[in-house]
């Protein structure tokens, strides 16, 4: 009954969704091909003979991991095409060039009637939707064709478990139609098996197949000569006033080290002004990247105020600091320095990334420090125990490596 309800007040409310659809394009944040699309309106294509798999990846993070799984699987299985959607404009146009087997779309509303002829015009073999999705018309539609739907690297934050559970006589009839869930945590695994999923394996984490971060290598090779005697610190995805910590901490490590460098990348550019005053403040010499006609030799600090140069300066440093886990923001993604020679210490928070953060410690590929004081720490035992800092990095890599053994097995137990 709650189904047919959810599908009928879908249905009504459509209009008014076109509607808030159209502000969101006057606004320049859809298009009138992602608004043709998410409402299926005369889609001409034809769907492909043999095995077709649909991966649906919201936002750039889940596209990104989408698009991993669809490369992999056309690896290993050349002859299937893959469905891939993502639902806003900046991770469609992230990923648009791509291999002719892959048909890449917006991700369609989860309105009945739009379900309904999505699902017949594709009638995919597989869908696979990736962390948190969960759509209940989607689900219904792919099971009544009794086709297979499964969830990648699921995850269930308290907040969504909440709410999932306060509809519980609902969520136990969309939960229990979800073939395989592959959680990739254990809270997230105990979560979904109490809103009914019935099948449901700890998996590990998707993010392990990423592949290297790529740089420019003269850009490498100019910042490596001006800065060849350094010993280089970069916090990545800072927040703000997370700078504080590294800015403190340097002045003590400064009296302990010579030629010490801190590089800082926030996750936002538009946080670097704040950042500056910061480093005025403090009477920090300073050079900022968009402002490459200064040097860096005789600087302290670089600002990088740039998009998609993390693997520059990973490749460049001997410590990476991962943001968003000194101020209260879960964290951001430690995987990406993987096939860069950076010891990683991270801060308190990192909920968001609690099962990698885990095998970290249990690997002894990372350090955790708890506030300035630890974070100084620990920076200074990798920089003085050369031993220390080299066992690090090799635990760190030989970590990554088997669990990206671990979640590549999943592809093809998926697909068969």
């Amino acid at each position: 009954m709650a189904l047919i309800i959810y599908k009928q007040f879908s249905n009504f409310f459509s209009f008014f969704v076109l509607l808030f659809f159209f502000i969101r394009l006057s606004l320049s944040k859809e298009n009138l091909k992602s608004i043709k699309e998410k409402f299926f309106f005369f889609d001409k294509r034809k769907r492909p003979k043999g095995k077709l798999i649909w991966i649906n990846g919201v936002s750039i993070g889940e596209a990104k991991s989408g698009l991993i799984i669809a490369n992999k699987i056309l690896k290993r299985f050349p002859k299937s095409t893959i469905l891939l959607s993502t639902s806003t404009l900046s991770a469609y146009n992230l990923i648009s060039n791509l291999d002719k087997r892959i048909i890449l779309i917006f991700s369609p509303l989860d309105i009945s009637f739009i379900i309904k002829r999505f699902i017949n015009k594709w009638n995919p073999d597989l869908t696979v939707f990736l962390e948190s999705e969960i759509w209940p018309n989607i689900i219904n539609e792919i099971k009544k064709k009794k086709l297979r739907y499964v969830i990648l690297n699921a995850r269930m934050s308290k907040k969504s478990f909440e709410f999932w559970k306060k509809l519980n006589f609902f969520s136990k009839k969309i939960f229990s139609k979800i073939d395989i869930c592959y959680a990739q945590d254990i809270l997230s695994k105990n979560r979904f098996k109490d809103l009914g999923a019935k099948n449901v394996k700890l998996s590990g984490n998707l993010k392990f197949l990423s592949d290297q971060l790529k740089f420019d290598q003269a850009e490498y090779k100019k910042l490596k000569k001006e800065l060849k005697s350094k010993k280089i610190i970069t916090l990545f995805s800072s927040h703000r006033n997370e700078e504080t910590f590294l800015i403190n901490c340097s002045k003590s490590l400064g009296k302990k080290i010579n030629n010490l460098f801190f590089i800082i990348i926030p996750r936002h550019p538009i946080i670097s002004k704040s950042i500056q005053q910061n480093c005025k403040k403090n009477k920090i010499n300073f050079a900022i990247r968009s402002q490459q006609r200064n040097s860096i030799k005789n600087k302290k600090f670089y600002i990088v105020d740039s998009f998609g140069e993390l693997g520059l300066f990973f490749k460049l440093s001997h410590i990476s600091i991962v943001g968003g886990s000194f101020v209260n923001n879960g964290g951001h993604n430690p995987i990406e320095t993987n096939n860069f020679d950076c010891a990683l210490i991270f801060g308190q928070y990192m909920q968001n990334f609690c099962e990698i953060e885990k095998k970290i410690i249990e690997t002894k590929s990372g350090f955790r420090a708890k506030n300035i004081e630890e974070l100084e720490e620990k920076i200074l035992a990798l920089l003085k125990n050369k031993k220390l800092w080299k066992n690090t990095v090799n635990n760190f890599k030989k970590m990554c490596a088997m669990e990206s053994k671990k979640v590549s097995s999943i592809i093809e137990e998926i697909y068969n």
